[in-house]
């Protein structure tokens, strides 16, 4: 299955509120509140939480449960929270109904872990819903189909750190996929309308039955957009702690999250943090992932797609380093920096949702609300520059960012040049008029390339300003779009990557071990070359093809192969990759190993091969075998995909 938004019901139509408004306003919050730790992560995955997240506090999975017992936030006022949303320009909010750990803050069906059951007793969600629909608020729900709670999603006799991704070939699942339903069914008909249902499946989204819930959510709340975590059909991608530096495009390709081998990946990556040596190393990639500098989900970005390839996103991000409130957080973003990343999200026209995380009493952190306040102040002027606005061709001008709106182009300018003058590279057509965002004109001159504009000496007030630039938008090149960008390789061209890898890999390799082991041998009898050259074939050609089965399956899975169109599906080889990577290497032995080159050396030297001879044969024809192994494994998962 592959991606297919377009298709969904009035797509556009559901869309066209959600990319009005660009600015969101996200909420984690819950009992975890009150330890001052990250959601779920702690009892998961301790270590990655620390590097992810940079919340040192630790707790006992005992302790993280025991937490609702005092829960009791009698400092919430969701009508304040959503009065402040709104000062500060957002036009949505979206709030954890529920988190991995499986607390439910809302009165969910199936289930006692829940804010009702708590000192504070009342519907969290409802409340918020109520405030939201007297503000005139959209409102959506975070729902995270992992469950730490429930004994259908896993075994919870365990710690949850042994089975936190799940369990679903137990006899229980089929039960967890229903009580899912019945919270997502509460959700959707007992809180008013539901602007968005965001959902976190974190990994191998499949096994939550994707098309079972999009349906659910189509049929109760057609209006209802749905994010990219829970398989194919989604509204939009969600980019996390990162903005694109292009313009995300459509690839035509499977939701990456449907990768079942994402599970394995997170296990892997959690188990070896906590190695001596190798787990610091992981843990210092993992912390990139606060800053955005090493990305949780590769997005496809192209300079400037035409807008039915666009792809409509939203990246999430934190004030500090945790989602969750973090009574230590030292690293708050700046309000200045919040406003250049809103304003480089819409340049390149996403969505921007902002997280805070309350407190254990219901408050937003002092540190917080300062943020908002002071984008709040920003957008009371500004806003109408990014509401409704689009991307445009101007993204990356060293001086700051552009959006479009119609017939006019605004310019986000973060540096004020010090000679007064402003360039605006490549600009695409001819400007009809320039003026300061208060309505005060500008003198500009235009090149056949560039944009030149007088500036004031001085900025004003504010840190980031705004022009205001009068275009023609029927001038051919507002719509010179960008040529798409190829999101597939041939297999050809995969074929020779991965064998030219595994030639040099395994040549490198054997060859040492060749010095090492014949160096001093001085001639070398055949009976033991021969003997040595079908070992060395088989043990080779046998790990290449197990190793590289795998990476081959889910290049194709992914859709990062192109399928070519001869018809010739080839032989079919056992599915296991154990059984597979076998018959290839008894292939290999037979006829590289044992025809050619215990064949060839006969030939050539019958009586045996001086030992810098044969370390040279060995590194060259290890190397080869390494790469007749890779080519014939690629192709033999080619085979398997014509069959389907």
């Amino acid at each position: 299955m592959t991606q297919s938004t377009q298709h969904t019901p009035n797509f556009l139509q559901r869309l066209n509120w959600y990319r009005e408004v660009k600015f969101g306003l996200f909420i984690h919050w819950g009992p975890y509140s009150l330890a001052g730790i990250e959601a779920s992560w702690p009892i998961m995955a301790p270590a990655l939480s620390e590097a992810m997240f940079g919340t040192e506090r630790s707790i006992t999975e005992a302790e993280y449960r025991a937490l609702p017992s005092r829960f009791n936030p009698v400092d919430f006022d969701p009508d304040a929270w959503v009065r402040l949303a709104q000062e500060a320009g957002m036009g949505y909010i979206i709030f954890t109904a529920k988190h991995h750990d499986g607390f439910c803050m809302f009165d969910a069906p199936g289930t006692d872990y829940k804010i009702t059951n708590t000192p504070y007793g009342k519907d969290i969600c409802l409340e918020l819903s109520q405030a939201c629909a007297r503000a005139g608020m959209p409102l959506g729900f975070y729902y995270s189909p992992p469950d730490m709670d429930h004994s259908g999603y896993r075994d919870t006799r365990q710690p949850a750190t042994k089975n936190w991704t799940g369990q679903p070939k137990r006899e229980t699942w089929g039960a967890y996929l229903d009580t899912m339903e019945s919270h997502l069914r509460k959700l959707l008909t007992d809180y008013g309308e539901v602007a968005v249902m965001w959902f976190d499946g974190l990994t191998n989204h499949g096994k939550y039955d994707p098309e079972r819930f999009h349906q659910l959510v189509h049929t109760l709340s057609p209006k209802t957009l749905i994010n990219d975590r829970l398989g194919e059909d989604y509204d939009f991608i969600t980019p996390e702690q990162f903005i694109p530096s292009g313009i995300p495009a459509k690839t035509g390709k499977p939701n990456p999250s449907m990768d079942p081998g994402g599970d394995a990946f997170f296990k892997t990556v959690s188990a070896l943090s906590t190695m001596p040596l190798v787990g610091g190393w992981i843990r210092k990639q993992v912390e990139k992932y606060r800053d955005g500098s090493n990305q949780l989900t590769q997005v496809h970005q192209e300079d400037y797609p035409s807008p039915d390839r666009f792809q409509p996103w939203e990246t999430c991000m934190t004030m500090g380093t945790s989602w969750a409130y973090n009574p230590e957080e030292q690293y708050w973003k700046s309000p200045d920096k919040l406003i250049c990343n809103l304003v480089d999200v819409v340049s390149h026209g996403g969505n921007y949702l902002l997280n805070v995380g309350p407190t254990g009493t219901g408050q937003f952190p002092p540190e917080a609300v300062e943020r908002l306040q002071s984008i709040g102040r920003w957008m009371k002027t500004y806003r109408p520059a990014l509401t409704s606005s689009t991307y445009s061709p101007l993204h990356g001008q060293g001086w700051g960012q552009a959006t479009r709106k119609a017939d006019k182009v605004y310019l986000f300018v973060y540096d004020w040049p010090e000679d007064g003058n402003l360039t605006v590279k490549d600009f695409p057509g001819e400007a009809q008029a320039v003026q300061l965002f208060d309505g005060q004109a500008l003198s500009y001159e235009q090149t056949e390339d560039d944009l030149s504009i007088s500036l004031p000496e001085s900025p004003g007030k504010e840190k980031i300003s705004v022009l205001e630039v009068q275009i023609d938008p029927s001038e051919e090149g507002w719509s010179r779009y960008s040529a798409p960008v190829p999101t597939t390789i041939s297999v050809a061209k995969y074929i020779r990557e991965q064998a030219v890898a595994s030639f040099i890999i395994n040549a490198v390799a054997n060859g040492l071990i060749a010095f090492s082991s014949y160096r001093t041998r001085g001639m070398i009898p055949y009976p033991e070359l021969a003997i040595d050259v079908l070992i060395s074939v088989f043990i080779i050609t046998f790990l290449t093809s197990w190793i590289v089965v795998g990476g081959a399956r889910g290049e194709f899975r992914k859709g990062n192969l192109a399928q070519p169109q001869s018809a010739w599906k080839g032989i079919q080889l056992p599915k296991s990759a154990l059984l597979r990577a076998l018959l290839i290497a008894l292939l290999c032995v037979l006829v590289f190993g044992g025809l050619f080159l215990d064949g060839l050396i006969y030939l050539v030297s019958p009586g045996g091969m001086a030992d810098w001879a044969y370390i040279l044969l060995k590194t060259l024809y290890t190397g080869a075998s390494g790469a007749l192994a890779s080519a014939l494994t690629i192709l033999s998962v080619l085979w398997d995909q014509k069959r389907r």
